[in-house]
């Protein structure tokens, strides 16, 4: 990777719907290098998927959580691999610290986080939950 893969990834994650000739321009390269170079950092799993956030107004009809976990075990991926297929969960990140992992949750009512989180206390491994609400983001 190079300066100029480097630059592309930085303007693509601030922007990810910016068109191809916007970038080539920004970065004064073709057109085709920047989907060679695109095509390139997805196949190589650099770039693993292109996403929609979601804009203030419509954050306003979603309820989002944070679940931190314990885990009893030291082999993470069977309880990822559980999270993923509960519905309602996002991001999964491995945290150092008291607790071994977070879960963003995101849903439309608080009925349905709390069967969230309950699938959450039944993953195997799960030894401890502590959950969040999400309330403002205060950095924009």
């Amino acid at each position: 990777m190079d300066d100029t893969d480097r630059a592309l990834l930085q303007t693509l994650t601030r922007d990810g719907r910016r068109s191809v000739s916007d970038l080539a321009a920004d970065l004064g390269v073709s057109r085709a290098t920047v989907q060679n170079r695109i095509a390139r950092m997805v196949d190589r799993g650099t770039i693993a998927k292109f996403t929609v956030e979601l804009g203030p107004d419509d954050e306003e009809a979603v309820i989002s959580a944070f679940c931190l976990l314990k885990l009893v075990a030291n082999d993470t991926r069977p309880t990822v691999a559980a999270l993923r297929k509960i519905t309602g969960t996002g991001d999964i990140h491995s945290l150092s610290g008291s607790f071994d992992m977070i879960v963003e949750i995101r849903t439309h009512s608080l009925r349905k986080l709390d069967e969230i989180l309950d699938d959450i206390r039944r993953v195997p491994d799960v030894a401890e939950t502590v959950s969040s609400l999400r309330l403002a983001n205060v950095s924009r």
